[in-house]
């Protein structure tokens, strides 16, 4: 079974989440008249002459810019206790302090100190987190989170990397009521659990 093994001391924090006052999550709240609504445009079109032609270099900005937001977005829903939307001085100190956590971690498993985690350092961080996973599987999930497609992954797609499988894990594990690693779900149950994480 992929998760389920003897102790280990390099497992993955129990900070890899946080923790919900009074054991539940809270209800997103519904967004009111008064919060801005941001509108979707089409992107411009491409000029057409050799002299304007776009500078390849900002694709690789602007996918950088969306993977850090993703993961910026990702901190913000975890902690928003309140589901306000924003985080509040106490919710910030303890996202400050979780992403301390990782960046500790995330240094550790930087095994050649580039700055950036690659595929077999990565392979190393899941071995490290108990997880037993085939080698096409821990490439597959590499490569989803590879945004640049350079071979390696940043501080903050690291992060959201193994936050993202702690989730579906949990998820599993919810289902796998004599832990043998298989389970039975209804499509419905599926889907119900993907639209869940989404949110």
């Amino acid at each position: 079974m992929a998760y389920n093994r003897p102790y280990n001391p390099d497992e993955l924090p129990r900070f890899a989440e946080p923790e919900q006052k009074g054991g539940a999550t809270p209800k997103p709240s519904q967004p009111s008249a008064s919060q801005p609504r941001y509108e979707s445009k089409p992107p411009p079109p491409a000029p057409r002459d050799d002299y304007h032609r776009p500078d390849p270099r900002n694709d690789h900005r602007r996918t950088n810019l969306n993977a850090m937001y993703g993961t910026v977005r990702m901190m913000i829903r975890m902690f928003d206790s309140d589901r306000s939307g924003t985080i509040g001085f106490a919710e910030f100190c303890g996202l400050w302090s979780f992403l301390a956590s990782w960046r500790t971690l995330f240094d550790r498993f930087d095994a050649d100190r580039s700055g950036n985690i690659s595929l077999p350092e990565f392979s190393n961080a899941l071995v490290a987190f108990r997880y037993r996973l085939s080698p096409g599987f821990v490439e597959l999930l590499f490569r989803t989170y590879d945004k640049r497609g350079e071979g390696v992954m940043s501080f903050d797609l690291f992060v959201q990397a193994c936050i993202s499988l702690k989730r579906m894990t949990d998820v599993f594990k919810k289902y796998d009521d004599d832990r043998d690693g298989y389970i039975t779900l209804s499509f419905e149950d599926f889907l119900t659990e993907i639209l869940k994480q989404l949110k």
